[in-house]
């Protein structure tokens, strides 16, 4: 008997609302940006296919008002003007965008699909007025009230023009708040900030005008969506995901920052408008943090399908869109932070090459004005080739032996008591391709297991190449890179899967076309050629005609981060290598070392202490 009490007493039902204007109430209030809430009202714009979106900021009779006016294709075009306000009026939180597939939706580029954006006035006035006018229609008006749950729609009275097509959305009785935070140039600044996809892509002019304005202010601005600043990384156009709109990737590597103003974070998109303003907002899809999060990168990445947030239209709800656009950002991390990696090393590289003019520059009447001296030979010399074979004045280099497929120097390849575990790594040999204009040079790829063994066979190896700087020619294993006639710098890319397992793994160079001038024997400083040599304790050397600079040696590192204390430390090298060459005494180079080492260790805690002051205050990781 007690078992069937308890089943009586089961109840099912329909969850139902109590107040229907509080939900109201709270969705309007979960927007609290007029700046958010003025790019819903012109989004419904863009959404109506408007080709002139007018904003105008003014005062009538007294009260400040702002107006959204456009020439789209207006309020529900199938229905009669009462008809189509009286829906909107009676259907919030219902959305006829929402009947459309993602694809339609992604066709006609239309965001809305929760039918509460014009619920966003609330956060910037107290009256909410839509002037629909349609050819062949009586136009009429509907008026909805912030704290009210109260509509009017009535016919639309003035002076129209006959068969006229438009729509205005008019916010009366703007709140001080927000009247300031829609003037001129902050509505154009965000609107082309928040709209910046869709605006790129749409046929339409979007102008702010303001009225209300005083002094110098802007009085009429035309939306122009923002150029990111920076370098853009190559090869991260789009990622597929099977039956769905792709990913689209535009990133950039931001430039020089000094003026104080920071690069904006990587955003993400969805369909063109904004939706998180840094990857830091994606805690919830484990996408806050490296590379997406690097301070050096801006631009968007663009998903469709992305479901974020009714009220707020911010954030992305962990869905199964968002499953599927987290995997795609997974896949194309690795070819991402190799290009950043590939980035890196060409900027030190830059830095050095500006320094060693500033090193010429220093040198450059040095010859004139010590005669005693003899300057370096910037032509290529033929040396001994071995210590007891090496002339006066001359330092002998012993090269260790390398062979193709060797990286520790060993001359061949250890042979493997076990075969290789499935693919994890490729690499690109060498990590920067440099060939001359009109050549040719060889590139292999080097793909491995997680132990970092080499993998041989049954991995299939994709090619591709950016930027102005010639072609490819694909070998079994290898490719061929087939300069262009004119210097110009790109990407080399390849990736890597391997058949059995079906794992991938992607890698990135740097390509530069550079132009081969004959050299002048009296240019007096030759250009250092950085040789990385970390375990080796030469700072400097000649060999082969060539200067060489230990790029890997302590001194040499600990300079890096100051290009002024690197410039004293290559021009102590210089002198070092100069004096050595004109006494042709390899006594010398010992005592000429330790001045180099002592100077250098000097410099280094002269750099550390600010004129008159202190320490500095070391970095410390994370700082």
């Amino acid at each position: 008997m007690a078992k069937k009490a308890r089943e009586s007493s089961v109840e099912e039902g329909q969850v139902r609302v109590h107040e229907p204007f509080e939900l109201i109430r709270w969705l309007a209030l979960s927007q609290p940006d007029p700046r958010k809430a003025l790019a819903e009202l012109v989004q419904n714009s863009l959404d109506a296919n408007a080709r002139h979106i007018r904003i105008l900021r003014v005062r009538e009779k007294g009260i400040p008002c702002l107006k959204i006016h456009d020439d789209g294709e207006g309020v529900i075009p199938e229905l009669e003007r009462d008809d189509a306000l009286r829906y909107i009026a009676t259907h919030i939180g219902h959305s006829r965008k929402r009947s459309l597939s993602p694809q339609e939706r992604l066709a006609l580029m239309t965001q809305g699909q929760y039918g509460i954006g014009l619920l966003g006035f609330w956060s910037l006035g107290e009256v909410l007025e839509i002037r629909s006018s349609m050819p062949g229609q009586k136009p009429y008006r509907l008026i909805l009230y912030r704290d009210r749950p109260l509509f009017k729609i009535e016919p639309l009275r003035g002076k129209l023009a006959f068969e006229e097509r438009f729509t205005e959305v008019v916010v009366v009785s703007l709140r001080k708040e927000a009247a300031a935070a829609v003037g001129a140039r902050r509505a154009a600044d965000y609107l082309a900030s928040e709209l910046r996809g869709q605006l790129l892509m749409r046929p339409v002019e979007v102008t702010v005008e303001d009225k209300m304005s005083r002094g110098r202010s802007p009085k009429k601005l035309r939306v122009k969506p923002p150029r990111f600043l920076g370098e853009r990384l190559e090869g991260l156009g789009t990622v597929a995901i099977p039956g769905h709109a792709p990913v689209k990737l535009e990133i950039y590597l931001s430039g020089d920052t000094s003026n104080g103003e920071a690069a904006r974070p990587l955003a993400v998109y969805a369909a063109g408008t904004v939706v998180a303003e840094s990857f830091s907002e994606l805690a919830s899809i484990d996408l806050d943090r490296e590379p997406w999060t690097d301070s050096r990168l801006t631009g968007m990445v663009d998903f469709p399908e992305l479901h974020v947030a009714p009220g707020s239209r911010r954030g992305v709800i962990p869905d199964e869109m968002a499953r599927l656009f987290a995997q795609a950002l997974l896949r194309m991390e690795p070819l991402l932070v190799s290009i950043l990696e590939t980035k890196e090393r060409e900027r030190a590289e830059k830095l050095d090459q500006n320094l060693i003019r500033d090193l010429q520059r220093a040198f450059r009447d040095f010859y004139r004005k010590r005669p005693s001296y003899t300057m370096l030979p910037t032509e290529k010399k033929t040396e001994g080739a071995g210590g007891e074979g090496a002339g006066p004045g001359e330092t002998a280099v012993v090269e260790p032996a390398e062979a193709d497929g060797a990286p520790d120097g060993s001359g061949a390849d250890t042979a493997e008591l076990f075969p290789p575990g499935p693919l994890a790594t490729v690499s690109i040999s060498p990590a920067r391709v440099v060939v001359e204009t009109g050549g040719e040079k060889i590139v292999r790829a080097d793909a491995r297991d997680a132990a970092g063994r080499k993998i041989d066979e049954g991995v299939d190896l994709a090619w591709e190449i950016w930027g102005p700087v010639g072609s490819i020619r694909n070998d079994p294993g290898r490719v061929v890179v087939a300069a262009s006639d004119s210097p110009g710098e790109g990407i080399l890319s390849v990736h890597a899967k391997e058949r059995a397992t079906g794992n991938e793994a992607s890698a990135a160079a740097a390509v530069e076309i550079v132009e081969i001038l004959p050299s002048s024997a009296n240019e007096g400083i030759p250009e250092p050629e950085l040789v990385d040599a970390s375990s080796a304790s030469w700072r400097s050397r000649l060999h082969d005609g060539r200067w060489q600079v230990n790029s890997g040696h302590p001194d040499y590192r600990s300079s890096s981060p100051r290009p002024a204390t690197k410039l004293r430390y290559l021009a102590l090298l210089f002198a070092k290598e100069v004096v050595l060459r004109s006494s042709q005494d390899p006594r010398l180079e010992e005592p000429l070392e330790q001045v180099v080492e002592v100077a250098a260790y000097a410099d280094r805690k002269i750099s550390e202490r600010p004129p008159g002051g202190r320490p500095r205050k070391p970095k410390l990781p994370g700082d």
